[in-house]
């Protein structure tokens, strides 16, 4: 292949989607990259009450750190998905189809054409990166926070080493891999393993502190976490890999499989990483190569979407229930509790069940139970059993209340079921599915992957 200007002038057209450079498109990707974070945050704010303000409140708070924090891990999503869809574009699967193998018998050198493709992937990764960035800073500012400029470089820092990291890892998959479907596989555990290594070495507590991170030295600070020396040789060896692999597959002519052989000639496949030959069956699919991947990853896929199917009949249930229609399952009530009142033990919108009990289980005094009074669902303490009435009152009363003023007699067949348990971040999940986005991520797109499966497999084995 003759190109009429230098080999990173291509790469650098490739690098953004179907060819075709357009300057406009990538502003768009940006912003819409800035847009989805921003609204994101404002879904979120909708579960201050819930165990994320807990768990993460580094993405609950009001502040540029959260807004930016959620950017920097929605970039990086929107990476990946970029990566997965224009694959054979950007990363090394050319090699495969002989891109190479001209330019390289003509005297070009392959380890120049390996970092054009790098400069050209990370120019434009960097490029839609940035802009978003500041997209995120500039909607934050309509929210009238107090602007710390401290930890903005490293929360920088943070978003372009992720991006530089998976940008790496796609290509070693892309040298390895020969077919694109299971490549593409590999990308995504390498995308899912990055945020997992950083749990493991603990550098989440550091890129989640907003005090650390108003010093961008303690990014690489290993006495803090060893995820930067892991980070660095990580990238070290698989830039070290394309760049010797790439040029030497490179070399070599790749036969398609079902070209036309005259009679008593065979195809044989080259393995990258033992160099051994392996012989091609006759309908030009290597032998058992990615079937068992593939059905695994197929079969994966459909659990998953079986269970987000059956995950969104039970918040259907669940909605019921908190529209004071007690719904059981198998005796079991679900319930979201909406209300402080019973804090400690349970928290505001904590996911409770109750036992459903009929008239002749004995009540205890201490038992939470869940009764109706007015067609509507409370859930409170028995504090005294008073024949076939009980005195029931709440655990948390609001400051310079006066403890006791809401106890109250109900009579033994309003009660519906006892207290046996709670969970906060199921709680949390539902609240989330009541979203707008919640409602999207939950309901239409396992329906259109469950419509459209057999559609994306095919696309993906392109």
């Amino acid at each position: 292949m003759i190109y009429r200007s230098s080999f990173l002038k291509k790469e650098l057209r490739q690098a953004y989607a179907e060819y075709k450079i357009s300057l406009n498109r990538k502003i768009s990707f940006a912003l819409f990259l800035g847009l989805l974070s921003f609204a994101l945050y404002f879904v979120l704010q909708t579960l201050q009450e819930s165990v994320l303000a807990d768990v993460v409140p580094e993405i609950m708070q009001p502040s540029y750190f959260s807004t930016v924090y959620l950017y920097i891990h929605v970039a990086f999503l929107a990476f990946v998905v970029y990566y997965l869809i224009f694959y054979e574009t950007l990363f090394f699967a050319e090699i495969k189809k002989n891109s190479w193998y001209l330019m390289i018998h003509m005297g070009h050198n392959p380890a120049r054409m390996f970092y054009a493709k790098l400069t050209a992937l990370g120019y434009n990764a960097l490029f839609v990166y940035t802009l978003g960035f500041i997209a995120i800073i500039l909607l934050t500012t309509l929210l009238k926070f107090p602007l710390i400029i401290a930890y903005l470089p490293a929360l920088y820092l943070v978003g372009v080493m992720d991006l530089v990291l998976i940008t790496i890892v796609a290509m070693v998959f892309s040298l390895f891999v020969r077919a694109s479907v299971n490549a593409r596989y590999g990308i995504g555990i390498g995308a899912a393993g990055i945020p997992l290594l950083k749990v493991v070495l603990g550098y989440y507590e550091i890129i989640s502190n907003r005090v650390t991170m108003q010093n961008y030295f303690s990014l690489f600070d290993l006495s803090l976490s060893p995820y930067f020396a892991v980070w660095l040789v990580l990238g070290l060896v698989c830039m070290a890999i394309c760049y010797f692999l790439a040029g030497k597959l490179a070399g070599y002519y790749n036969v398609e499989p079902d070209g036309l052989l005259p009679l008593g000639y065979s195809l044989f496949h080259l393995d990258p990483r033992t160099w051994e030959k392996r012989s091609l069956t006759q309908d030009g699919e290597q032998s058992g190569e990615g079937k068992v991947i593939h059905k695994v990853i197929t079969g994966l896929v459909t659990i998953l979407l079986v269970v987000a199917l059956l995950a969104n009949m039970f918040i259907i249930v669940i909605n019921a229930s908190t529209r004071g229609q007690e719904v059981s399952i198998r005796g079991v009530i679900p319930f979201i509790f909406q209300s402080n009142t019973m804090e400690p033990e349970i928290k505001k919108n904590d996911l409770t069940f109750f036992q459903k009990v009929d008239l002749q289980y004995p009540l205890a005094v201490g038992e939470i139970v869940l009764f109706k009074e007015a067609n509507t669902l409370y859930i409170e303490r028995i504090v005294e059993v008073q024949g076939n009435s009980l005195v029931v009152d709440i655990d948390n009363y609001p400051p310079l209340s006066k403890v006791g003023a809401l106890k109250k007699t109900v009579l033994r067949e309003a009660i519906i079921g006892v207290y046996i348990g709670a969970n906060r971040w199921l709680g949390a999940l539902i609240l989330f599915a009541n979203t707008i986005i919640g409602r999207i991520f939950f309901l239409l797109i396992p329906a259109v992957l469950l419509f459209y499966q057999g559609d994306i497999r095919k696309k993906l084995k392109r």
